[in-house]
C-alpha cells in the first residue's frame, strides 16, 4: 500500500538558511549523529523546540512509561481510523483522555521526558 499524499499544509516547502563557522557546522553534525538524526531533522527539531534525545537516553526511559505512551498511540490510531471510515468514535475520546491522564501523571511522578 502506497503512502498517502500529504495535505498541502503538511508539505515542507519553505527553508531556513543560516551561516555557520566550520566549528559550528562540525558541532551540529556531531550532535545530529549522537541523536541518530539527519542534520536537517536535528536542526528542525532544535529550531522548533522539540526534544532531541539520543538513542542511549531513549533506552534508559522507563519501560512501563513507554508501554503507556504506546497505548495512547494505539488509541489515537484507532480514532484516526474511525474518523476516516465514518464510524462512531465518541468512546475513543474517553479512553484516550483516561490514558493521557494516566501517562501524564507517570511522567510528572518520574520526571521522564
Amino acid at each position: 500500500m502506497a503512502r498517502p499524499r500529504k495535505q498541502e499544509h503538511e508539505r515542507r516547502t519553505a527553508s531556513v538558511r543560516a551561516d555557520l563557522t566550520e566549528a559550528e557546522k562540525v558541532f551540529v553534525q556531531e550532535q545530529a549523529a549522537k541523536a541518530g538524526l539527519s542534520e536537517a531533522e536535528y536542526t528542525r527539531r532544535r529550531i522548533l523546540g522539540y526534544a532531541v534525545v539520543s538513542p542511549a537516553a531513549a533506552r534508559r526511559a522507563d519501560p512501563e512509561l513507554i508501554v503507556a505512551i504506546n497505548r495512547v498511540g494505539v488509541l489515537v490510531n484507532q480514532l484516526a481510523r474511525a474518523v476516516h471510515t465514518d464510524r462512531e468514535f465518541i468512546k475513543y475520546w474517553r479512553e484516550i483522555g483516561a490514558e493521557l491522564k494516566s501517562v501524564l501523571a507517570k511522567v510528572v511522578r518520574t520526571g521522564e521526558v
